[in-house]
């Protein structure tokens, strides 16, 4: 019987990932099959290498289901180059806690910031889960929360779950970018970030580019799709499943 539950669990995980409609609703199903570990927020996406720039970052954020504040000062401050997990991530393949990232950080500085503001939202420990690409990159999921000390079975069920909500959210972007490769990666970027509701300045802090840039992108998708304003552009884009 406890076999059959198991496989039920994981059944309807997998159901909910092919179904759900955005990578919202991605997103909330990993939420929930992993909540019973004590996780509440999930971060992940393609690894930055050290050296790509900062308006580069954002397309590479697949799923981000952290507390909003934390999530805005993250992007907007750069902390992506600061963060000692996403250090470990440059040489590591296997999971590892966010403890061994701490400890094995090149800057005692970095630890502090990044787990100091972190902890003041309730994010004190972590669990991330790397996953190699065919392509050469790598992508990741990190797990978060007041108190993760996941098992050796609860760490397969974590690497299962990342790896099938991964590789459902990089098939639906690869969809998007092919049935609407009229829209450039910059375009989508601004389009994707006004769907978060985020103002023109907040996308240009957050991608590094400046607000004109991000108001003359917006207005290149609202032709593209045939939109009379900004929040139409964004209707279409979500009926048409250009937004995932």
């Amino acid at each position: 019987m406890a076999d059959h539950v198991s496989l039920e669990k994981t059944w309807r995980f997998v159901h909910t990932m092919g179904t759900a409609a955005d990578s919202k609703e991605v997103a909330a199903a990993l939420l929930r099959a992993s909540a019973a570990f004590g996780i509440s927020a999930i971060f992940g996406g393609i690894v930055p290498s050290q050296t790509l720039p900062r308006r580069a970052i954002a397309s590479r954020i697949l799923i981000q289901e952290f507390p909003r504040d934390w999530a805005d000062r993250y992007n907007s401050r750069g902390y992506v180059y600061r963060d000692p997990v996403v250090e470990r991530l440059q040489t590591e393949r296997s999971p590892f806690s966010w403890r061994e990232a701490y400890d094995a950080a090149a800057s005692s500085a970095d630890v502090l910031l990044i787990g100091g503001e972190a902890s003041e939202f309730g994010l004190e420990n972590g669990y991330v889960v790397p996953i190699s690409l065919l392509d050469g990159n790598v992508a990741a999921i990190s797990f978060g929360g007041a108190q993760i000390d996941p098992s050796p079975d609860d760490r397969s069920l974590l690497g299962f779950a990342a790896s099938y909500a991964l590789g459902t959210l990089l098939q639906r972007r690869f969809s998007a970018s092919r049935a609407y490769g009229r829209i450039s990666a910059r375009e989508y970027d601004c389009l994707l970030w006004s769907a978060e509701g985020k103002t023109d300045w907040e996308i240009s802090v957050i991608l590094g580019i400046s607000k004109s840039t991000v108001t003359k992108h917006i207005l290149s998708v609202r032709e593209k799709l045939g939109a009379v304003t900004k929040a139409h552009a964004i209707a279409i884009a979500l009926r048409e499943k250009i937004l995932r």
